[in-house]
Order: structure tokens, then C-alpha cells, then sequence
């Protein structure tokens, strides 16, 4: 099959490596001039040279939240560094090495916009590109897209009452890049997920004080430093402070929303059948396949996830449906989106639409169910299991690496 790619970030770079292994025709559209997607650091924030929005969300001194070890992938492990909680540019190395190792570069068409992604007869595709050098506008047609433009590149920043008065700096942490700024400053961090916490810990070392806020609790409070003043969720802003949940004030002359981002698909016309509700992407069977048009699939959607693996194998999967190895329906798919999302409302999981993609936990029973839906090869369990022990054993301390010894067992280096 003749087969578009989206995006040549991490997961569009898994979708391209499991398409040409499998025999197809693949091409990978890429806006900017290199790939890895949001692990391509830049110091440029709003727009580019060619006026479309910085895709990168990177900042100086960024640390992997996951060990290395949960960021390879299939077939592809890490040669160096040692330890397990890694840089961006090492993350970014790992990317190129791989991109370079599969022979992926000369499939991918860089600098090239996907303007435009509509649905024609006998479930093909009609692709509307613009080439950003030389402004000529394509259109091209494939048997299959795969839609590996990432989840965190547009920043989601919630209208609280006064922002507009407040008379500091407000920026989304999606143009954070370095601490400078904020040297004597007092700085409000929103959000306490885990680039909250580490943008709170960084510009603590220059600023005069940081307040992290946050809705529930920090379950990963070993690592916010000793000096980081936690406080409830902001309810109203003045001109030079925050009026708190718990009622407090705090003089502040600079925000970080640190409130995560907005699923967007604009280059999708409307008769693909694809609407986003909250962050909830509808309707995707298997959070991978475009139930009203399913040559299409999504790549990378899920959260809380460890992620490459992942890549891999909703690529993997896709493609056996391609193949014709998942017999089922449209409204069977319908059906299967119902009974997911009821099993989330049976945990009490409110508002649902904004956990829709959440697995967490549940991403080992994700991966298998997704494995012997489509008849393929499951991953390894030691994902799995090194996964659940980050979380609930050692719950993200950096200062710990491991080593995987087979397909079932890891060690642990470190106390």
C-alpha cells in the first residue's frame, strides 16, 4: 500500500521503520528541517520562519520523567549513557541513531506542510501539501495515513478571572526554555504534573520564590525542592498577586502555566469523521483507528504511558488491520469505544472526556489486548514490569537506573 505519514517526531519515525519492513510505499511529511518532533530543542518560541507555531515544547536542563529503559524501541536499545533518567539531547540522539539505522531519512519529505487530509472513494486519501521553500501547493493521494503529529505542542491555558489585569509576565510552559527570566523574580508554577515540577525546581535556583500550585495532591514530592512554597489551585489574579483556594495571597511577578495541551487536528477536513471533545479524540477504536474512515489511525494518543513501545505497537497494530487480521464492523467498534469508556466511569473518573486516552497502570492490558485483538506479537512483560515498579516502588526518583536482563526480569542499580 501507498501510505502517508504525519509528523516525523517519534511516533511518525516508528510508523515509517514498521511500514517499509512490512513492504509498503511510505512517506513522511515533516514541517520543520529535522526530525524528532518535540525532542528537537529550540530557543525560538510563537512562530517560524515560515509563520506556523513552534512545534517543540523542550526547555535547557529537561530530564526524562521515565529511565531510558521504557523509551526504546522494538529491537533498538540505548548503547549509552548508563544511567537511566536521561537529557533531551541524549533522548534526541536515540531518535537520530534509530532514524539512521533503518535508513528512514530519505523517506522523509522535510519542510513540507500537511495543509489538508480528506477522505475519497475506496477508503484512499486525498493529501493537500505545501512546500514551505519554494510555496508550491501539492496534492497527492495514498491508500492509508498515519497521524503522528504529537499531543504536546499545543498548549492548553485555562481562562482563569483577572489573568488579564495581572500586570507580571504569563507565558505556557510550552515556551519556557531556560531559567534567566525569573532570576530574583517571584514565580507562580500552575500545575503540578511532571514538567510543573521540574520548571519549579529549575527556576527555583534563581528566582526569589516559587509557588507550585496544584488541584490534588504531589505524589512525587521527593523531588520538588526544599524551599518550594505548595499551594492550592489560583481562583483570581490582581495586578500583582493571586488570590489562592485556600484563601491566602501571594505577591507574584511571574506565571508558568504548566496546564498540559489541546489535542489539534487542523489539517483534517470534517467529512474525516474526527471531532476532539475535551481532549477526547472520536471516535478511535482502539484509541488507533478512525472508526468512520479506517485506513486512517492515530499514533501516540494515549498518556501516561511509556511511549515508544507504545508507537510501536499501535503501528503494528494498524497495519495488521490493514492486512485484513481484525474482523469487525464499524458499528462493533462503536460498541468495543462504549464499553471503554464505561469501564472508566465505573472508576469515577470525572469530567470522563478529559481521561478518555489516560491508561497509566492499564497500558500493559492495553498493549496485550491490542496484541491479540490484531494477532500479533505482544511486548515484552518486562515493560510492563518495570513500569508499575517506577510508579508504585521507587515513584520516579531520577537518582535510580536499571538494567533489563531479558524479556521478563530488570535490576535495579542504586538504593
Amino acid at each position: 500500500m501507498k501510505i502517508a505519514v504525519i509528523g516525523a517526531g517519534a511516533g511518525g519515525l516508528a510508523a515509517l521503520r514498521h511500514c517499509l519492513e512490512e513492504g509498503h510505499s511510505c512517506e513522511v511529511f515533516e514541517k520543520t528541517e529535522n526530525i524528532g518532533g518535540t525532542w528537537q530543542y529550540t530557543d525560538k518560541t510563537g512562530v517560524d520562519q515560515y509563520g506556523l507555531p513552534i512545534h517543540s515544547s523542550m526547555y535547557e536542563g529537561l530530564r526524562t520523567n521515565l529511565p531510558k529503559e521504557l523509551m526504546t524501541y522494538d529491537g533498538f536499545p540505548y548503547t549509552s549513557p548508563d544511567h537511566s533518567y536521561i537529557s533531551q539531547p541524549e533522548v534526541l540522539k536515540y531518535i537520530e541513531d534509530f532514524a539512521r539505522a533503518f535508513n528512514l531519512m530519505p523517506h522523509i519529505k522535510f519542510l513540507t506542510h500537511v495543509e489538508k487530509v480528506s477522505p475519497l472513494p475506496n477508503n484512499r486519501w486525498s493529501i493537500g501539501l505545501l512546500d514551505l521553500q519554494t510555496r508550491e501547493t501539492i496534492e497527492r493521494e495514498y491508500d492509508a495515513v498515519l497521524v503522528c503529529n504529537g499531543r504536546c505542542s499545543v498548549p492548553y491555558t485555562p481562562k482563569l478571572p483577572g489573568i488579564d489585569t495581572f500586570k507580571g509576565t504569563v507565558i505556557h510552559s510550552h515556551d519556557y526554555r531556560n531559567p534567566g527570566p525569573y532570576k530574583g523574580k517571584k514565580v507562580l508554577v500552575i500545575g503540578a504534573g511532571p514538567s510543573g515540577v521540574d520548571i519549579a525546581g529549575i527556576v527555583f535556583n534563581v528566582a526569589d520564590k516559587v509557588i507550585l500550585c496544584h488541584r490534588s495532591d504531589i505524589s512525587a514530592k521527593s523531588k520538588i525542592p526544599e524551599g518550594v512554597i505548595i499551594k492550592p489551585e489560583p481562583i483570581e489574579f490582581k495586578e500583582n498577586s493571586v488570590i489562592l483556594k485556600d484563601g491566602s495571597v501571594e505577591t507574584v511577578n511571574s506565571v508558568i502555566f504548566c496546564t498540559g495541551y489541546s489535542c489539534s487536528y487542523p489539517f483534517l477536513t470534517v467529512d474525516c469523521g474526527i471531532e476532539v471533545d475535551h481532549n477526547w479524540v472520536k471516535y478511535l477504536y482502539k484509541q488507533v483507528i478512525n472508526v468512520k474512515h479506517p485506513t486512517m489511525g492515530f499514533i501516540g494518543l494515549p498518556i501516561r504511558i511509556f511511549p515508544f513501545v507504545m508507537f510501536g505497537i499501535q503501528v503494528r497494530f494498524f497495519l495488521s488491520y490493514l492486512k485484513g487480521n481484525v474482523a469487525i464492523t464499524k458499528e462493533q467498534m462503536l460498541d468495543d469505544i462504549v464499553v471503554q469508556m464505561s469501564k472508566k466511569a465505573e472508576k469515577g473518573v470525572i469530567p470522563l472526556q478529559l481521561q478518555a486516552h489516560l491508561l497509566g497502570l492499564d497500558q500493559g492490558d492495553y498493549m496485550d489486548d491490542l496484541a491479540e485483538t490484531a494477532k500479533i506479537r505482544k511486548i515484552p512483560q518486562v515493560y510492563i514490569k518495570l513500569y508499575k515498579h517506577v510508579h508504585t516502588v521507587t515513584k520516579g526518583n531520577r537518582d535510580l537506573s536499571y538494567r533489563i536482563v531479558d524479556d521478563d526480569e530488570f535490576v535495579q542499580i542504586g538504593k
